[in-house]
């Protein structure tokens, strides 16, 4: 089945399995505000926030604090803080809330907009049934299970409230599943900087039947997920190289970071560095060595000595070698 009609209001970022560079900079986050604001009043019927408390210590008592009122999507009895961390769903009823919705939005990108004409209760039910997905059930070897074996399916945390999940996994729905994404809403409209900027996705007047149950997503689509996440996750660690490479290098542009956050996977993978941080630190030590760190034993035995993992060695790396740059004898003693 094609997959889901998403419309890209302010693209950022060129298809994941592309080849060229693609845009490193994050948008301009003024511009990213005007036009999700502009996209915002095109939708009709009521207008709903959902906004991640993740990115604060207590977010429902800071929108109580403008007298704002939110209902959580979590059923009381899980963890205080957990709930605290989860969706907080807001009506926009008025200027001066959606006015601090957007500040919070700009400065945080925690909100998700939903139209829903059947308005916030109607939509407070739909969202309830999104807070899980089902997903393929992976083997023991972390692969997918397939072949003569029935695949199964497992139930886990659908972030659905955070801009950049969305922008992640709607492009991978089909037609039917986004009718059940959508449910009683005619439009959602968010802004996903790592994954396309600010996007709208609309009912069509064509769409199909909902998908029946839960949403669920098929090994296929899994997989392209993880394409998406990863190139997600390149673009990360290219701008930290860009933000973080000394002014006195020559040439670095964004074909270089891109291209040196590339180079430094393979030996990533070798030395066992999983964590995003940790590779992007890795990158850094490559690129400030030239490309040369990889191949001193020093080094690699520094990175994988017991007692710590490799990400942490490779944070403890860093260190050695701005003090090994700075005194002009990079990497010499850096695993001492």
């Amino acid at each position: 089945m094609p997959a889901a009609d998403v419309e890209v209001v302010h693209a950022v970022c060129k298809d994941v399995m592309m080849e060229a560079t693609p845009v490193i900079d994050l948008p301009d986050v003024a511009e990213a505000a005007r036009v999700l604001r502009q996209t915002v009043d095109e939708m009709s019927g009521p207008v709903i926030a959902v906004l991640d408390g993740g990115g604060f210590d207590d977010l429902p008592a800071a929108l109580a604090s403008e007298a704002i009122s939110c209902r959580s999507l979590f059923l009381e009895g899980v963890p205080a803080d957990f709930r605290r961390a989860g969706p907080w769903i807001a009506e926009i009823s008025s200027t001066s809330i959606r006015s601090h919705v957007e500040w919070l939005d700009t400065h945080h990108n925690c909100a998700v907009y939903w139209s829903c004409s059947a308005g916030s209760s109607a939509l407070y039910r739909h969202l309830r049934t999104l807070n899980e997905v089902m997903i393929p059930r992976e083997g023991v070897d972390g692969k997918q299970q397939g072949g003569a074996e029935k695949q199964r399916f497992e139930r886990v945390l659908f972030r659905h409230w955070d801009p950049n999940v969305l922008g992640a996994v709607l492009p991978i729905l089909t037609r039917s599943q986004f009718a059940r994404f959508l449910g009683p809403a005619a439009a959602v409209a968010f802004n996903g900087p790592d994954y396309g900027g600010v996007r709208r996705a609309r009912k069509a007047g064509n769409m199909p039947d909902a998908a029946i149950g839960p949403l669920r997503l098929e090994p296929d689509q899994i997989e392209r997920l993880k394409a998406a996440m990863l190139h997600s996750s390149r673009l990360r660690i290219a701008r930290f190289l860009k933000k973080n490479t000394p002014p006195h290098f020559s040439g670095v542009n964004d074909d270089f970071v891109w291209g040196a956050a590339l180079a430094s996977e393979r030996t990533a993978d070798e030395l066992g560095i999983r964590s995003e941080r940790g590779r992007a630190r890795w990158a850094y030590v490559m690129v400030m060595s030239d490309g040369k760190a990889a191949d001193l034993p020093e080094v690699r035995s520094f990175i994988q000595e017991k007692g710590a993992t490799p990400d942490a060695r490779v944070k403890e790396l860093i260190g050695h070698t701005v003090d090994a740059l700075r005194s002009g004898n990079a990497f010499d003693g850096a695993a001492s």
